[in-house]
């Protein structure tokens, strides 16, 4: 019954109880089909944000594959320049294991010029950055191609930059600093420079999670900081294989990479032998 204000007259109307009902049912229906309809879009919500993160992730991978394959390249080109140098030494009476060999001594014994532009072109595509580390490839009573097998050539990680330099004495502004460190997120991947046997496994008190890796002719190399290490004491590694994840272990402010090269007991700059300074 519907009662008005002032004189107006009351009106009734009624209803059958199936139209209640009918409308009792509907309105459950609604609300249950609204709120199927928010956990529905929070579902759909979640599958295209997972959809938008694999995307991502597989054009990171189609990234890291052009990587390796570029680096893969320039491991054919190093081991390329190795055969060819010792070829040069044979062809020219040069005994690599009885002498001292220099790559710029290979290109001056009596090769011809067509042979001569084949190895600047192989050292201009490896940017090679000094002629000390030339010398220390082909030190003396050691094959070239072995030795340049063994040299690490390759950034460690990809994925960062260089934030220290590597320092060989002290002075008033500056500490020394036996390696590289390379700034990059926490658990960015770490590779192997050269193939090698991992030599030790360890939780230093100032590099935290330390690696190390003995890769023959005097060389080994160390990596500090690390959050996780992939491989055990022993194992056989190959360049440019994952060995350990970046972190911030030990005396470290920030997760980073502390990369070192040892060659016959002593620190030497790894930046002398990046053959690419983008490590690709």
């Amino acid at each position: 019954m519907f009662i008005p204000e002032g004189n107006a007259k009351t009106f009734s109307m009624h209803l059958h109880r199936n139209i209640v009902y009918s409308l009792v049912v509907f309105m459950v229906i609604f609300i249950v089909g609204f709120i199927l309809l928010v956990v529905k879009s929070g579902e759909i919500a979640a599958k295209l944000q997972l959809v938008y993160v694999l995307t991502n992730e597989n054009r990171h991978l189609r990234e890291d594959n052009q990587k390796i394959k570029s680096i893969s390249e320039k491991i054919d080109r190093i081991e390329l320049l190795g055969r060819y140098l010792r070829r040069v030494a044979q062809s020219s009476g040069v005994d690599p294991k009885k002498s001292t060999t220099t790559l710029d001594a290979a290109r001056q014994n009596g090769e011809t010029a067509s042979s001569k532009s084949a190895v600047d072109k192989l050292l201009d595509s490896l940017k090679m950055t000094s002629s000390g580390a030339e010398r220390q490839i082909l030190k003396k009573g050691e094959s070239a191609e072995l030795s340049l097998a063994a040299l690490p050539s390759i950034q460690p990680v990809v994925d960062g930059w260089i934030t220290r330099r590597y320092i060989e004495v002290a002075n008033d502004t500056e500490q020394m600093h036996n390696g590289l460190d390379y700034a990059a997120t926490q658990g960015t991947l770490i590779r192997a420079t050269a193939p090698g046997i991992v030599e030790d496994v360890c939780n230093d008190k100032y590099f935290g999670l330390l690696l190390t890796i003995r890769h023959g002719y005097g060389f080994s190399t160390r990596y500090g900081h690390c959050s996780q290490i992939l491989v055990a004491k022993g194992d056989h590694v190959e360049r440019g294989q994952t060995i350990a994840l970046v972190g911030n272990t030990g005396r470290s402010s920030a997760p980073h990479l502390h990369y070192e090269i040892i060659k016959d007991g002593k620190n030497i700059d790894p930046a002398k032998f990046i053959f690419s300074n983008q490590g690709k």
